[in-house]
């Protein structure tokens, strides 16, 4: 049996055979390949028949949707179909893998005596025909979990959920993937449960390709989308203030919400603002002076906004 699992939840087939190609070009093939049908209506089985003789491939459908309204829960019965491998990678079906990546993988856990729990790769972000659109900002070496929490949620770090390959150990030993309502925030939170003993290994030499394309919730700023999140965003930020159980990071959460309405606040309605901090408030996410504060100063921000908007374009 090989050691690493790579784990396909399986929905989208428009770039599927690309994932697959993308495998098929391992330098080093040590690995299984697990597709998770989520119920689609496409014909994952067809295409995957074409490359049971290239890698090692194990296909299931699943009788009934899950994704669509327990994302994390289909990670979760994907990762289920595995064969106790010792390491997963949860990635996806429509991103890609450089060819060098497992390799990289194996030599690192085999020649470097310092075992972690976590392993990550640099990202490149594609469109939909495969160029690059742009390189996501690096990791270091190797992240404590507290520090890579703060760089994420100031936009100092990318994070994609596919880049990253982790110990069956350490999934079993912080009970799988936090889960919130659309996986919004579900793998960060898990990372920094993962991270937490022995910080984030990136592994260097190649990296990970992540397509961006309107399937993807990330960059969706519908006004509702963006209120459900926001409110999600809020729930997060209650079970980052419990796992790390720090002053600073209670302070440091504050200024995220801040900096999260700032940034949406050409979209969301006053009305969806005051529910936000109500709850923020609800929640000890926000102390009483700080939710005082945000709330007078809301009105200005969508100005304010626009400025920053304005002195970028004059930049370019």
């Amino acid at each position: 049996m090989n050691d690493v699992a790579i784990v396909i939840p399986a929905y989208k087939i428009d770039f599927f055979r690309d994932t697959l190609d993308s495998l098929d070009k391992q330098t080093c093939k040590k690995f299984t390949v697990y597709v998770g049908d989520d119920c689609s209506t496409n014909d994952f089985a067809s295409l995957i028949n074409e490359y049971r003789n290239k890698i090692d491939i194990v296909y299931h459908r699943f009788d009934s949707n899950l994704g669509g309204r327990d994302l994390v829960g289909q990670w979760e019965r994907c990762i289920s179909l595995t064969q106790n491998e010792k390491w997963i990678w949860l990635f996806s079906d429509d991103d890609i893998i450089g060819s060098n990546c497992v390799d990289l993988f194996y030599k690192e856990i085999e020649n470097n005596s310092t075992a972690y729990d976590l392993y990550h790769f640099d990202v490149k972000v594609i469109d939909t025909v495969g160029d690059i659109l742009r390189k996501a900002k690096l990791f270091p070496s190797l992240i404590s979990s507290k520090k890579f929490y703060q760089k994420k949620s100031s936009a100092q770090l990318d994070s994609f959920v596919v880049e990253y390959i982790f110990s069956r150990a350490i999934y079993n030993k912080v009970n799988g993937f936090q889960n919130f309502e659309m996986a919004w925030g579900s793998d960060i939170a898990t990372w920094i449960k993962m991270g937490a003993e022995k910080g984030i290994k990136t592994l260097n030499g190649d990296f990970v390709y992540w397509r961006q394309s309107n399937s993807n919730i990330t960059p969706n700023l519908r006004k509702d989308i963006v209120f459900r999140k926001l409110n999600i965003d809020i729930d997060f930020l209650v079970w980052v203030n419990l796992f790390f159980k720090e002053r600073s990071i209670r302070r440091y959460n504050q200024y995220i919400l801040f900096r999260l309405l700032f940034f949406y606040s050409l979209i969301l309605d006053r009305n969806q603002v005051k529910l936000i901090l109500k709850k923020a408030l609800a929640a000890t996410v926000l102390s009483n002076s700080i939710y005082v504060i945000i709330k007078q100063m809301y009105p200005i921000m969508p100005t304010l906004k626009l400025l920053k908007l304005r002195i970028y374009d004059n930049k370019k």
